[in-house]
């Protein structure tokens, strides 16, 4: 297993906090560590965090409302 990068922790911690009360952490890490592969040499490395941030927000507002 990929260890996370600084960012991808501080993301987790933020989002495991924010998302407590609908989902398990072990959701955020996971979509976490997905939407990190998929961007990397996707996007440019410096708006990595920045895009990461923003599509696992959106991710896990899908699964908190049912949508996945």
């Amino acid at each position: 297993m990929r260890v996370p990068t600084t960012t991808a922790r501080e993301l987790i911690e933020h989002l495991s906090e924010e998302f407590a009360a609908a989902l398990p952490r072990a959701v955020v890490e996971a979509e976490v560590a997905t939407a990190e592969r998929e961007l990397r040499g996707q996007v440019p490395d410096g708006a990595v965090a920045e895009m990461l941030h923003r599509l696992v927000d959106c991710r896990l507002r899908q699964r908190a409302q049912g949508a996945l």
